[in-house]
């Protein structure tokens, strides 16, 4: 598990993702493993729906992804 700080999303990304984002920020930080992998297979789930949905696009979808180590 990692967040790559690199990685800079768009700042206009859905608010219930930045939330998202931002909690899992939090535990990151605090390391709080267990938190961090529960909400981590949430916060996967979600962004794959947003992608699905239309309302992040395949390039956000990439970013997330590399950011947060899923691919």
């Amino acid at each position: 598990m990692y967040v790559d700080k690199e990685i800079q999303l768009r700042p206009d990304l859905p608010s219930g993702l930045q939330r998202d984002f931002q909690e899992l920020q939090e535990y990151y930080e605090a390391d709080d493993w267990f938190m961090f992998d529960t909400l981590f297979e949430a916060v996967e789930a979600s962004v794959k729906s947003y992608y699905l949905a239309g309302k992040i696009s395949r390039e956000d979808l990439n970013l997330i992804f590399k950011k947060y180590g899923i691919l």
